[in-house]
């Protein structure tokens, strides 16, 4: 079964944010140890009762074995000689038990494993949960060590389903769950083994433990530097350092400096791995962990390897050998050849390297197996554990509770999945209505904004042409009727033959004329009464009689019929156009042409052939365009404009069917 947090993320993240507060208790509680080993010193040197001794002992030797392990196993050596002497079969046992763990730590396996089973054997007896569980932990941490890793990792499994309920022994639960990480670690299934150390990390974080925190840290590292990922691995070694160098744990001390100097060594930085190597070497000699110096001396002779020191390597590397071999470690001491061969090549001893290199690959396939990792796979679910009917029973009993648990654990991410995916169709659907709605309203006032445009240019528009037809009714009536009578009077002295008379006359008939045209432009009448066709015609016709310019009007196509409102703003378009053309081109000729197309469209075209002007540059008021642009918006039309020294041409298109 395996002790996933709910969410990854979210526990790194955590770790992280409560990481000062964390280290500042487990750090205090890594000085109350010293204090408290301080104070027990001082009651032994006050000569308590036999008894009084012999718990004392079993104290401060668990308690120095990460920090002394000399000391440790003194102290210990007192409790197995007084218990002895005092016939105490408890206090002996705890003795036999510490004789394990010591030999563990100095790496004579053989030995620690005897006396661990010595002291299963006495748990089983008494019925002490707590001690069986504690011893069965040593029993199978001494199996991965041996390289049993499928008979230790059933070991673990069978410690977790007795302390699985036991809330006064989640430490231990946490101690077993990062060794099984170790062996994940160690069989190259990283992301199992890291879940099986985050697990760990997490109890020991509930329960401030600052030794057990360091060596899951320990852990990660070593997953994070499998996978490649050095940086990670370099903050989680320092991070363990920190607490062991604090707390004075010796042991962790010389794990962290010598998995710092094999990330130095691995970025090529030899300098700095050799100096934590050797300090790691130091410390593991004064601990007399055989195992561990093997792995320090194989460490540094793979340093002196890549820095081409070849008797140093050859000599740190003979060594681990045979300390590999002594402990019947048979993976290590295997790799030993391999480096052994190295060595000969860069000496070109080729011969040698060969014959080193075969034993190698020899070795390596008997100890390597793909049923290892499967049965470890299986083990997960099912443990191979002694092969009674009644142990049989009850592994099948909590494998059925672990499957339901697991698919209660199964539909319950399927309904969080689901609600999860219902939550977010929800939100995508609510965003593209108010997408969609946003959109109308934004349609809607464009909309709005543009009748209001219309409505305003189409008010402008009969305003002009309601006093254009009172301007021009002034002068009809007025000025045009006051003309005429003072023609009629001067007419009545012509027969004086006044040649002076005759001339006011004839500039009198000229101005009648002008007014009348004047008239006939602001509004003229044959708008009112005929098409546009034939009010262009008439009004081209009419400014060619009386301008020097030659004006000229063709039409092209089907007449389309549109709102009269329209004609009167195209016949003032061309106005405008053609005044502009009178009093700016300079030009001979003005060609005015209406054409029908068959799309629906009106292009109107006015052109003449004088001097031009600059379109970038004219102010659009000085030319009268700004009117015009007002009416051709009013047509929902198009203006283009062209000009040079040749002449200018205006070319509007206008679509029929957005005429109002």
């Amino acid at each position: 079964m395996i002790y996933k947090l709910s969410l990854l993320n979210y526990i790194l993240s955590f770790m992280k944010g409560t990481l000062r507060i964390l280290l500042f208790l487990f750090l205090s509680s890594g000085f109350s140890q010293n204090k408290i080993i301080d104070s027990i010193q001082n009651e032994l040197r006050m000569n308590p009762t036999t008894t009084v001794k012999m718990k004392f002992y079993n104290q401060l030797s668990r308690a120095l074995v990460n920090i002394d392990i000399v000391t440790s196993e003194k102290y210990n050596d007192s409790l197995f000689a007084l218990s002895n002497k005092e016939n105490d079969e408890k206090m002996k046992m705890n003795a036999v038990y510490n004789n394990g763990v010591l030999n563990r730590m100095k790496g004579d396996y053989s030995k620690a494993e005897n006396f661990i089973e010595k002291y299963l054997a006495y748990t089983n007896k008494t019925k002490d949960s707590v001690e069986f569980v504690k011893s069965i932990y040593q029993l199978a941490t001494v199996q991965v060590y041996q390289d049993k890793k499928e008979q230790a990792l059933s070991t673990y499994l069978k410690a977790i389903s007795y302390i699985e309920n036991m809330k006064d022994m989640q430490l231990q639960k946490a101690k077993i769950l990062n060794a099984i990480g170790v062996i994940y670690k160690n069989t190259s299934q990283y992301n199992k083994a890291k879940e099986y150390h985050i697990s760990a990390a997490n109890i020991a974080i509930a329960e401030k433990d600052s030794t057990l925190l360091s060596i899951v840290y320990n852990g990660l590292g070593l997953v994070s530097m499998k996978q490649d990922s050095t940086s990670k691995a370099l903050g989680y070694f320092k991070k363990s350092l920190g607490i062991a160098e604090k707390t004075n744990n010796t042991r962790v001390k010389s794990y962290q400096y010598r998995n710092i100097g094999m990330i130095y060594s691995k970025n090529k930085d030899f300098t700095k791995a050799e100096e934590y190597l050797k300090k790691a070497l130091v410390l593991r000699r004064k601990m007399n962990n055989k195992s561990a110096i093997g792995g320090s001396l194989s460490d540094l002779g793979n340093v002196y390897i890549e820095t081409n020191k070849l008797d140093k390597a050859e000599r740190y590397i003979k060594e681990a050998l045979e300390i590999f071999r002594e402990n019947k470690t048979v993976s290590n001491e295997n790799l030993m050849y391999f480096y052994l061969s190295t060595i000969e090549t860069k000496r070109g001893n080729h011969q040698k390297a060969n014959e080193l290199l075969h034993q190698y690959y020899t070795r390596k396939d008997s100890l390597e197996s793909l049923e290892l990792k499967e049965k470890l796979n299986d083990l997960d679910v099912k443990y191979e554990t002694e092969k009674k009917d009644k142990e049989i029973t009850k592994q099948q009993l909590e494998l059925k509770s672990q499957e339901a648990k697991i698919q209660k654990q199964q539909s319950q991410n399927l309904i969080m999945a689901g609600l999860a995916i219902f939550l977010l169709l929800t939100s995508i659907l609510i965003w593209f209505v108010y997408q969609q709605r946003q959109k109308r309203k934004d349609q809607e006032i464009l909309t709005l904004k543009r009748e209001q445009q219309v409505k305003t240019l189409e008010s402008l528009i009969e305003g002009e042409e309601k006093e254009r037809l009172r301007l021009a009714k002034e002068l009809h009536d007025g000025v045009n009727v006051d003309l005429s009578a003072i023609k009629y009077k001067l007419t009545s002295l012509l027969e004086r033959n006044n040649k002076v008379i005759h001339e006011a006359v004839a500039m009198i008939d000229k101005s009648c004329e002008q007014v009348r045209a004047i008239s006939h432009n602001l509004v003229p009448p044959a708008l009112q009464n005929f098409s546009l066709v034939e009010t262009l015609q008439d009004y081209c016709s009419t400014t060619n009689s009386i301008q020097d310019i030659e004006v000229s009007f063709q039409t092209v196509g089907s007449v389309i019929e549109i709102p009269k409102k329209a004609e009167v703003n195209i016949f003032r378009i061309v106005q405008e156009l053609v005044n502009n053309s009178l009093k700016h081109s300079q030009g001979s000729e003005i060609h005015v042409q209406l054409s029908y197309q068959e799309n629906n469209t009106i292009q109107l075209t006015v052109e003449d052939n004088g001097i031009g002007f600059d379109t970038s540059e004219t102010n659009i008021e000085g030319i009268g365009l700004q009117n015009i642009n007002s009416r051709i918006t009013y047509l929902n039309g198009k203006l283009d404009v062209t000009s040079d020294e040749q002449g200018t041409s205006y070319v509007i298109d206008i679509n029929t069917k957005k005429l109002a």
